[in-house]
């Protein structure tokens, strides 16, 4: 199993420059091992509206209503989104990277949106990439808010973005008949850390879920000063280095 090591950034100066970045020291340091690391912005959508249905319900049965098939985001997790892009303000992004579930790749334009000061207008726009990998594990049960659309429909909804690397049309991992095993799940996101580590780009922003962030963390990612054991809030954004072993 491929581990990476993470350390958590705070907010202040650095080589990266702006909100959060890497000391001259740390990176360094870091370079001298000879390793691939990346800054990385991982970031849990807002609320959705399968997410507020639940909180109005007072139980979580509403994750089963068709209703809410591939939920978007609601008002308040629209402004979730542009608080954190607006927190990274300042900070270096070159690749933004969503999974293609609505409320992820909704919640990654407003943070970038946001995140594009006026007083930077000359700020170099990121590339947006959208994978299939960091979509939201599916263990806890079979929920339509989960099932994502076709990529041709998403694609003509978010053209920004580049979808290459999704090979079906259709939606082959979530399955009517079955939740997704922990083994798949590990499997996916063993398979998006590999793909993260080759990706050309040091500084990443990762709009995904919190299901998939708590699996990333729980067997893949080990952060060297432990203050990373609890679950993503919604729209919560956490920034890291991470060096790949």
């Amino acid at each position: 199993m491929r581990i990476v090591r993470a350390w958590r950034l705070k907010r202040g100066g650095g080589t990266g420059g702006g909100s959060f970045a890497l000391s001259s020291a740390h990176e360094k340091h870091i370079n001298s091992n000879n390793r691939a690391w990346k800054v990385v912005h991982l970031m849990r959508h807002g609320e959705g509206e399968h997410n507020a249905a639940c909180d109005a319900a007072g139980d979580e049965d509403m994750y089963e209503d068709e209703r809410y098939f591939d939920a978007g985001l609601t008002i308040d997790g629209r402004e979730q989104a542009k608080e954190a892009g607006l927190l990274l303000q300042g900070s270096k992004l070159d690749v933004v990277v969503a999974s293609p579930l609505s409320r992820a790749l909704q919640t990654a334009m407003i943070a970038c949106k946001a995140w594009k000061s006026p007083s930077q207008p000359l700020l170099k726009d990121p590339r947006f990439v959208c994978v299939e990998w960091c979509r939201e594990g599916m263990t806890c049960g079979v929920h339509p808010c989960n099932r994502r659309r076709t990529i041709s429909e998403i694609k003509s909804e978010y053209p920004q973005f580049d979808f290459s690397s999704i090979t079906s049309n259709e939606d082959d991992v979530w399955r009517h008949d079955k939740a997704e095993t922990q083994q798949d799940l590990n499997h996916r996101v063993a398979l998006f850390l590999e793909w993260l580590e080759t990706l050309e780009a040091k500084h990443v922003l990762i709009c995904s879920h919190c299901v998939f962030l708590h699996a990333l963390f729980a067997d893949f990612v080990k952060e060297q000063d432990n203050s990373v054991n609890s679950w993503f809030g919604r729209g919560e954004l956490r920034s890291f280095v991470f060096e790949f072993q």
